[in-house]
């Protein structure tokens, strides 16, 4: 498909995407649909945001280091149920920050990404993150 015209967030043309996606806007783009009836209207977004590899080191190690790292969940007192699988699947409890405490490959596997949270895991202070989990 052709692009007819690019504009960028802050342009007129961009403001009424801008309110909808907010900083995650990159580009709007203006292009013509390739049977050439119609003009289609698309948006660029950011999806994903992290630190790039340091040189030498493949992707594929940077993204198994995350996935072994130490995460906390948060789960309600009244979650019996989610407790016991977590602790099942070696999650342990962390009284100074009041979380689970599992690696982030265990806590995707079982479902509970959503449940995540940034920041919480540095509370966990009772833990030793750095042990295998």
């Amino acid at each position: 498909m052709h692009v007819l015209k690019t504009i960028r967030p802050g342009q007129p043309g961009a403001r009424r995407f801008e309110h909808r996606f907010g900083r995650r806007l990159c580009a709007v783009r203006y292009r013509c649909s390739p049977c050439g009836n119609k003009v289609l209207t698309t948006v660029e977004l950011v999806v994903d945001e992290r630190e790039k590899p340091k040189p030498g080191m493949s992707l594929a190690a940077v993204n198994a280091y995350r996935k072994s790292e130490a995460i906390a969940l948060c789960v309600g007192r009244e979650e019996s149920a989610m407790q016991k699988l977590i602790k099942q699947s070696g999650g342990r409890w962390s009284r100074a920050g009041q979380a689970w405490v599992m690696r982030q490959d265990t806590a995707c596997t079982l479902g509970l990404a959503h449940r995540i949270v940034d920041g919480l895991i540095e509370k966990c202070t009772d833990i030793g993150v750095s042990i295998e989990l």
